[in-house]
């Protein structure tokens, strides 16, 4: 091969890979735009001249887990001089529920929107918004309402994990696997915690031979959390089991009765 040949070959193969390098990062960046987009969409334009809010953020201050929900009340007047059609309204946390009459808004009416704030199993900042959609558009809402504060952990810090195994807390005490398929080893995880003051190293007796039980990381130490980790084998799987069964397990490791720390698990199979 000609050497000049050979350079132009060089510098096409280096233009492909900044081409394609370039088109990643379009791409991404224009997947990135439309996730922003839902999460957070762009209001109607002149939206204040629409449906004007007395205030459209509230902070609700400093708040426990112990704390029954609140609801929290925005006042907006229909300045638009038309009648307006008030559809939904839309929240981004399940912490936050929305209380509102939809339907026709009359020239100078004034309407109530709640937005009703749980702080149960929600500790840390609270920062959740809640968008107003007229029948004007589907897609860019009226308004953003937004509560703001903070959240502090409850009397009782292990409340996430509501299933108490000795000093071991769970947040579920059961597991399903679905759609295994056969010669795949799909894994199925619980998060759990250590509520006590002595190390924990758990393991199971009754697994079956076509699963295995962990715990990651291995050793649980006092206040620290883990992953309960069951992988099943589904070629190991006996053919008489039917495509959904159930098996149980007998956590080891903690002193409590063996009643009170089986773990039943669920599979469910697919050809």
């Amino acid at each position: 091969m000609k050497p000049f040949t050979l350079i132009r070959l060089i510098l096409l193969s280096v233009v492909i890979g900044h081409c394609r390098a370039l088109e990643a990062r379009i791409g991404c960046s224009a997947l990135q735009v439309r996730i922003d987009s839902l999460i957070n969409p762009p209001l109607l334009k002149q939206a204040g001249q629409i449906l004007h809010f007395d205030s459209t953020l509230i902070n609700i201050g400093t708040l426990t887990e112990d704390d029954a929900p609140k609801t929290y009340r925005f006042m907006c007047t229909n300045v638009s001089g038309k009648t307006l059609n008030l559809t939904r309204v839309k929240t981004t946390c399940g912490c936050v529920v929305a209380d509102v009459q939809t339907g026709d808004i009359l020239p100078d009416e004034t309407k109530v929107i709640g937005l009703t704030y749980n702080p149960n199993n929600h500790p840390g900042t609270i920062d959740a918004n809640a968008f107003v959609y007229l029948s004007l558009s589907d897609t860019k809402p009226v308004a953003r309402l937004t509560l703001r504060g903070n959240v502090l952990p409850g009397a009782d810090e292990w409340a996430r994990y509501p299933y108490r195994m000795g000093q071991l807390r769970l947040k579920q005490n059961r597991m399903e696997f679905n759609d295994v398929i056969s010669g795949k080893r799909p894994s199925e995880r619980i998060l759990c915690g250590n509520s006590g003051e002595r190390e924990l190293r758990l393991s199971a007796s009754g697994v079956p031979k076509f699963a295995t039980f962990c715990t990651e990381p291995e050793v649980i130490g006092p206040t620290g959390e883990a992953d309960i980790v069951v992988t099943i084998d589904a070629s190991q799987i006996p053919s008489g089991k039917g495509y959904s069964f159930t098996f149980s397990i007998i956590i080891e490791g903690i002193d409590v009765p063996q009643s009170d720390r089986t773990l039943n698990i669920r599979v469910n199979r697919i050809e």
